[in-house]
């Protein structure tokens, strides 16, 4: 893998996410920490409690959708009048719908199930089941997402961890379904296997709508202060959905899989040995993060922070929507992204989008990658050799 830089400026934007030249800390959406979400000591049992909320349809208003904090934050920077945010709202209402009436503009590619009117069955499962983790405009801000940690999801940027995608690309539609169906183990996003594959399909499919509105808010925000405080003519804002719309459209086309999968014979000692020695070296350095201890608490995850008075302190990098990285526990049994050999391949290969994981495709042949992923499973107790296996 890698040499990871800690100090390396990371906004909440995503690079692949905004038209170039549009990310600029002085723009006031280079960071945005998640400082409303603090460890409680009764957070687990008050967030079971909440969790009983799911099922609930909340009496939620046509016109509820709101902009993010980030481009409400910027555009309050920018002294930009009341109207301008009207506008937005407006423009935004205008291509995507409502949460009560959502729709896709018709540049999104509109085959396969959950479209239509279809997509308006799927908003009202949303609104019962997620919503109240993942908001209304799934910026991971529901009424319970206060009380977890790590916080939920925040859909808007359009970077997703859990895909079998290329590095920052959009997920399709069944890299979502997967992730509702197996869940976020070490999280509180549960499975939700329980529902149908209609129903899966048809959130899936909330989900793409939420992020690419969310993204296409973002551009617009970038552009209006970009082009100087001007109001955003209606060629601009389909332009925009035009850019958004292709990257979502192209999605499957970036799917990673390997050369060929190792036969059952080469999975043996041999194999986890190299993946060890890659761990520990220079070449894969995946001890920069990971530590040596495979906890997840290496020197690459921390920066030192100056005060303004001098005083200097720890903190961890902030990963894309501002939370402090954790890299994982190798140790521990489970992965977030799927725990399959192909799983682990993937996240080794291209890293993981939105965080510190960077993609080891560079550094790594493809047979150095499997011995990395068989040294990892073998460490978290789920590959075993010879009289065990």
């Amino acid at each position: 893998m890698a040499t990871l830089d800690a100090h390396a400026p990371m906004g909440t934007l995503g690079g692949s996410n905004l038209p170039p030249g549009l990310l600029h800390a002085e723009m006031g959406l280079a960071r945005s920490p998640f400082m409303m979400f603090r460890p409680r000591p009764i957070a687990y049992l008050v967030s079971i409690a909440l969790a009983c909320s799911c099922g609930f349809d909340p009496d939620v208003g046509a016109d509820s959708m709101e902009l993010s904090a980030e481009s409400l934050g910027l555009l309050q920077e920018q002294d930009a009048p009341p109207e301008v945010e009207a506008q937005l709202r407006s423009a935004l209402n205008q291509q995507f719908g409502s949460i009560l009436s959502p729709r896709f503009p018709d540049a999104f590619a509109a085959s396969g199930p959950g479209m239509g009117s279809e997509l308006e069955v799927a908003a009202r499962l949303y609104r019962g089941q997620c919503m109240h983790c993942h908001g209304v405009e799934g910026g991971g801000d529901g009424r319970s997402a206060y009380f977890l940690t790590p916080p939920p999801t925040d859909f808007r940027p359009g970077t997703f961890k859990w895909t079998e995608l290329e590095r920052n690309h959009p997920p399709r539609v069944e890299d979502i379904e997967q992730s509702l169906k197996r869940g976020v183990p070490f999280t509180s996003m549960p499975s939700f296997s329980r529902l149908t594959d209609p129903q899966l399909t048809g959130l899936a499919q909330v989900v793409r709508w939420l992020a690419a509105r969310g993204q296409v808010e973002r551009w617009l925000v970038a552009e209006w202060v970009q082009a100087g405080g001007e109001e955003l003519p209606a060629s601009g804002v389909e332009a925009t959905v035009l850019a958004v719309a292709e990257g979502w459209n192209e999605s499957a086309q970036h799917l990673v899989l390997p050369v060929q999968e190792p036969a059952p014979e080469d999975m043996g000692l041999e194999r986890i040995e190299r993946g060890r020695l890659l761990y520990f070296g220079e070449l894969a350095r995946c001890v920069a993060c990971h530590g040596e201890q495979l906890e997840g608490d290496g020197p690459a995850v921390f920066q030192t922070i100056i005060d303004s008075d001098g005083a200097s302190r720890q903190e961890r990098v902030p990963d894309e929507w501002g939370i402090p990285s954790r890299p994982r526990d190798l140790r521990q049994a489970g992965f977030r992204g799927g725990s399959s050999p192909l799983d682990l391949y993937r996240r080794i290969r291209v890293g993981i989008s939105g965080s510190i994981m960077p993609g080891a495709s560079e550094s790594l042949d493809e047979e150095a990658i499997w011995d990395l992923v068989y040294f990892v499973l073998s460490e978290a107790g789920l590959h075993q050799t010879g009289e065990n296996r």
